[in-house]
């Protein structure tokens, strides 16, 4: 039963984690040609982008997961779910067509680049594509196979990137086209692949479905792209009251951080199915809150290697690029405090009361756009990283206060007081002084002795077996 669970974990694990391998490639090369103030501009085409296609799920994406194992006809579910998104899509990629100079204007200042500002829209469709075929694969949960599909467009992605900076292009529009022509070479694998999942010659329109997951879903319309916007104001504060050269280095160190978006969205793709399945069959609570404290110690140790580590993580960028390293902390308490709150928000999904997500994202909201307001014009990338740090320690505490009125209490103190070391060492070492290696083993020393609990029970399940009888992971 124990090592039925670790290997799925682990096959969902090999995706971003070779994802990531393949990411920390592709940063040095693309800092080491071009300059900050181009990396910025290319930034702002994914930030759009992102808050745009958030818009378009319709919530229509989580509604999906959520019914996966209350509809026997999956494929059929899938179709009515993804119905919405793509005709959304294409209404929006006709909105740009007709007004290329204005889309460009926006995203680049200037009306001179009207491909890039199609190949804006025509992305839209295929991520939306992309997303549901995805969910498909990690609902059944194909472990394996979701891993292979993700590195695949990874290293679409690596190839032509590598292939525009050494022989055609040197600034922003080099990552917008080998970003794009990478994500359409790995969408034509997955359609052609999966292509009897979005076959509609065999589609049956359900109304009474389509309203069904409408109902979940369009509460979570508002969360999630509120929650988008949060992922995004900091660049947005940055390009209203500062320069492309900030935004590119703030982009540059949200690569680094994006070591532990790796562990994201593999722990995340592992478990929305799995505390599905427990949750069904009826698993006793300690499972959960084992679950939830073992991924708090992990994530807690792996953020203090990363910021004794962020001297030679900064290495690996252009010199432009080095003071990317400063923020790296704060950035990383993003993936993290998203990560440790899916396995405290189980309540909210549960009882179906998906609403409750709009008060998650407009409590964690409201700090970000304040202290944005008061740090970025005189920090900049700085302030912008304290601001991201600050709203997901309030998105996490507002996840799991209201998740623990609708479902059995998990205990958070623990959570919280591990929360709360992590940004203090993260404010610390937004600095740079002699003593700052003596003071990150001070805070994993501290970090350790506190969930010295978790280790041992850790320890028990897995070496004791008169221990590990009790728990089935299964």
């Amino acid at each position: 039963m124990k090592s039925m669970f670790i290997r799925r974990l682990i096959g969902f694990s090999i995706g971003p984690v070779a994802g990531a391998i393949i990411s920390f490639i592709t940063i040095p090369l693309t800092t080491y040609f071009i300059e900050p103030a181009e990396f910025g501009k290319a930034s702002m085409f994914s930030v759009f982008q992102v808050l745009i296609s958030t818009f378009l799920f319709l919530g229509l994406d989580q509604a999906y997961t959520r019914e996966y194992f209350e509809i026997k006809d999956k494929i059929n579910l899938l179709k009515n779910a993804l119905l919405l998104p793509l005709i959304s899509s294409f209404v929006i990629l006709l909105m740009i067509v007709f007004n290329l100079n204005f889309v460009s204007k926006i995203l680049f200042n200037t009306e001179h680049y009207k491909f890039a500002s199609f190949l804006f829209g025509y992305t839209i469709i295929l991520m939306v594509i992309e997303r549901f075929i995805l969910l498909s694969i990690r609902m059944e949960e194909k472990a394996l196979e979701y891993s292979i599909v993700n590195i695949f467009i990874k290293i679409s992605i690596l190839i032509c990137t590598l292939i525009f900076v050494l022989f055609i292009r040197t600034d922003f529009l080099a990552v917008i086209y080998s970003t794009v022509l990478g994500q359409i070479i790995g969408n034509l694998y997955l359609v052609i692949k999966y292509r009897s999942y979005i076959n509609y010659f065999s589609f049956t329109l359900d109304k009474r479905l389509i309203k069904r997951l409408l109902i979940f879903g369009i509460p979570l319309i508002f969360s999630a792209s509120i929650i988008t916007l949060l992922q995004s104001l900091d660049r947005i504060f940055l390009r209203a009251w500062s320069t492309f050269e900030e935004i590119g280095i703030f982009t540059a160190a949200l690569k680094i951080s994006a070591v532990l978006t790796v562990i994201q969205t593999a722990f995340t793709s592992f478990w929305v199915p799995t505390a599905y399945r427990w949750y069904k069959e009826k698993k006793d609570i300690k499972h959960f809150q084992l679950v939830s404290n073992a991924l708090l110690l992990f994530m807690s140790i792996l953020f203090m290697i990363l910021l004794m580590s962020k001297k030679y993580i900064s290495m690996i960028l252009s010199s432009d690029y080095s003071s990317a390293a400063f923020i790296i902390g704060m950035l990383c308490l993003q993936p993290i405090m998203y990560t440790i709150s899916e396995t405290t928000t189980l309540g909210i999904v549960f009882s179906r009361k998906s609403y409750l997500n709009i008060y998650v994202s407009v409590i964690a909201i409201i700090p970000n756009v304040a202290i944005n307001i008061l740090l970025v014009p005189k920090f900049g990338s700085i302030g912008a990283a304290i601001a991201t740090g600050v709203a997901y320690i309030f998105f996490f505490l507002s996840r799991s206060i209201l998740s623990n009125r609708y479902w059995k209490g998990m205990s958070i103190k623990l959570h919280l007081i591990v929360s709360l070391v992590m940004f203090i060492a993260a404010l610390i070492n937004a600095y740079n002084f002699e003593m700052i290696i003596m003071v990150n083993l001070l805070f994993l020393t501290v970090i350790l002795l506190i969930q010295i609990s978790t280790i041992r029970n850790l320890y028990n399940i897995l070496f004791k077996t008169e221990v590990n009888k009790s728990w089935d992971f299964s």
